[in-house]
């Protein structure tokens, strides 16, 4: 997966396209996030079937920065909460790292996302660091 791919991918991931999606995944692969895995495709599809139930995410892309087994992406993703959704909820269903975002609320957060690929270019490992900025000095 080169740049001009992991654009594609993110216009599908802005449109909900999960067919889309999933072309550029391994059938066992993985992302890791917030303290839960989600597993293979079908996993894939139910966490954010899920997920943009409640909340809307739309990913911004910043740089790509490629490797020898994958490449890092520096993306902001923007939550805007469009359901109530609650802690309960949320660790009830095994994603007790995530946040619920209030509805109507907008909330852009920068992430470095490490992508492994397999030997055929697709997707097997997802996993992402936010990235929390010095607070403001205050005077």
């Amino acid at each position: 997966m080169n740049e001009a791919d992991y654009h594609r991918y993110i216009e599908a991931f802005n449109a909900r396209d999960y067919d889309t999606l999933e072309t550029f995944f391994a059938d066992d692969f993985v992302l890791e996030n917030a303290g839960f895995a989600v597993r293979g495709k079908h996993a894939f599809r139910e966490f954010y079937r899920f997920f943009h139930e409640y909340c809307r995410e739309e990913v911004a892309f910043r740089e790509f920065f490629p490797g020898k087994q994958g490449f890092v992406a520096n993306v902001v993703i923007t939550f805007t909460g469009l359901k109530d959704l609650s802690q309960e909820e949320l660790d009830a269903r095994g994603y007790p790292g995530m946040t619920p975002v209030p509805v109507g609320v907008s909330v852009p957060v920068e992430f470095y996302i490490h992508y492994l690929l397999n030997e055929h270019g697709l997707i097997r490992y997802i996993k992402g660091a936010v990235w929390v900025p010095e607070p403001a000095a205050q005077g």
